[in-house]
């Protein structure tokens, strides 16, 4: 039997993405794949640079260009002359090697499937949600330690919060509904821009139950405190990354970016020994490259291998008007001692 690359031809791998759709819509098989990237979420939120392929021809990176603009060097003079204009905006472009590389690999054989309810391309397709879900939790993971290793230094010294190097430390006793009032000065003194807070468990029982309680009129003043921070939880991905700590970050406007490079062209192209293509996620504003091959298994059937891969990256916008602030800042449920 003939096992020539692309067994599976361009309608068989675009019926697997149909099949994947259709279960993604299904409310109760859904369930399965959903994935859990609250912090991606986040950064998509706050993202102003623009992103370009990059225009290196170093063939060993997989590189971006990221265009970053600030508003720097304007002041407040007297008005002595009749000069119009002064400082100007700048606009400025970096190019970044993606360090996120990761893979998921999966294969399904038709011996498999001769007495077997499901059909194999649905088979296939629930492989690539449960990748997708996968590798998107993994970049969620990945995307936390990167904001850690973006953290600034807090201005604000005194106050609830214990400044030690780029952490902020507030001992469990003030993770309530006054601390927004605290996060609110940290941020003006700080000068971030529209500011979004992304938190494990730190306030998030307290939030919920201040929500419960707006209702009460006893209940209203806690709500309206919370009301003031645009607060983003991802209960599963901070905190596991920070283990044993309870980690919370502010992140200002623009202060960070996200960007992909696939390599692969948008309908499946066959070559000699395999096929390869690009898949949108469901979850990462991402395309993943896809590579697919087949191999002779049993009875002259087949097994079908496939490939998922994204190279991505989150980075920091390194063109701020003040060195010392980032954008970001960390906070740590705790007394740093």
């Amino acid at each position: 039997m003939s096992t020539t690359a692309g067994y599976f031809d361009e309608t068989i791998l675009n019926n697997i993405r149909v099949k994947a759709a259709a279960i993604m819509f299904d409310d109760r098989l859904k369930q399965d794949y959903v994935a859990n990237y609250n912090v991606v979420k986040l950064i998509e939120s706050v993202q102003t640079a623009s992103v370009y392929p990059s225009l290196a021809r170093d063939k060993k990176i997989i590189g971006v260009d990221v265009m970053w603009q600030n508003v720097c060097g304007q002041s407040v003079t007297d008005n002595t002359t009749c000069v119009i204009g002064g400082s100007k905006s700048s606009t400025n472009l970096e190019s970044y090697e993606l360090s996120y590389e990761k893979v998921v690999n999966f294969t399904e054989d038709e011996a498999d499937f001769i007495d077997n309810e499901f059909d194999i391309e649905t088979a296939i397709a629930k492989q690539f949600l449960t990748a997708d879900k996968n590798i998107t939790e993994n970049f969620a993971q990945y995307a936390v330690g990167r904001i850690n290793t973006f953290s600034g230094w807090n201005v604000v010294t005194a106050g609830k919060g214990t400044v030690v190097g780029a952490d902020t430390f507030i001992p469990a006793a003030y993770w309530n509904a006054s601390l927004a009032a605290y996060f609110s000065r940290v941020a003006i003194l700080n000068q971030f821009t529209s500011p979004k807070m992304l938190s494990g468990n730190n306030l998030y029982e307290q939030m919920w139950v201040a929500q419960a309680n707006a209702a009460n009129a006893n209940g209203k003043g806690d709500q309206i405190m919370y009301g003031g921070m645009n607060m983003y939880f991802d209960l599963f991905n901070v905190d596991t990354v920070n283990d044993p700590d309870l980690q919370t970050y502010m992140i200002s406007q623009g202060s960070l970016a996200m960007a992909y490079r696939a390599l692969n062209p948008d309908s499946p192209e066959v070559l000699q020994d395999f096929t390869r293509y690009k898949m949108k996620s469901n979850y990462l504003p991402f395309y993943y490259d896809v590579y697919y091959k087949n191999d002779c298994t049993t009875h002259d059937l087949v097994s079908h291998s496939f490939k998922v891969k994204l190279n991505a990256d989150v980075f920091l916008n390194p063109t701020g008007c003040d060195d010392n602030n980032t954008g970001v800042l960390s906070f740590t449920c705790g007394t740093g001692s």
